[in-house]
């Protein structure tokens, strides 16, 4: 729930929607700190939503097994956006034991977020 810095993007209300405030081609990044507590093997899925409308072919299925397995999902999406357009990265699991992780700083790591999201516009429309 922090930003790091922005320009022309900003988080809307409710914070699970991101904004951008010029048209153009945006490349979405991000990362997931996926954690599976306990438990056989867990789904995750996980896709891209503009104006509340899934997008078409944006989605994708993680699987996690094993108690404390842990991995990160990344990767990034092209699209285009007008100007006060938001989009959300949406997530659904089948397994109440799967959780987005976030770690305090421990000596020599620093703190670990649970999502890093990066957006950068690459083309003005």
């Amino acid at each position: 729930n922090s930003t790091a810095e922005s320009n022309g993007v900003y988080v809307g209300s409710p914070t699970s929607r991101v904004y951008v405030s010029q048209d153009g081609v945006y490349n979405i990044q991000f990362s997931a700190q996926l954690d599976k507590t306990s438990g056989a093997t867990g789904l995750v899925y996980i896709w891209l939503d503009i104006d509340g409308t899934s997008v078409a072919d944006s989605g994708s299925k993680v699987a996690i097994q094993g108690t404390a397995a842990q991995t990160i999902a990344a990767w990034n999406f092209v699209v285009s956006l007008d100007a006060g357009q938001y989009f959300r990265i949406m997530w659904s699991t089948d397994d109440t034991n799967i959780r987005l992780l976030h770690n305090t700083a421990v000596s020599p790591c620093p703190a670990i977020p649970s999502v890093i999201l990066t957006v950068t516009q690459v083309n003005n429309l």
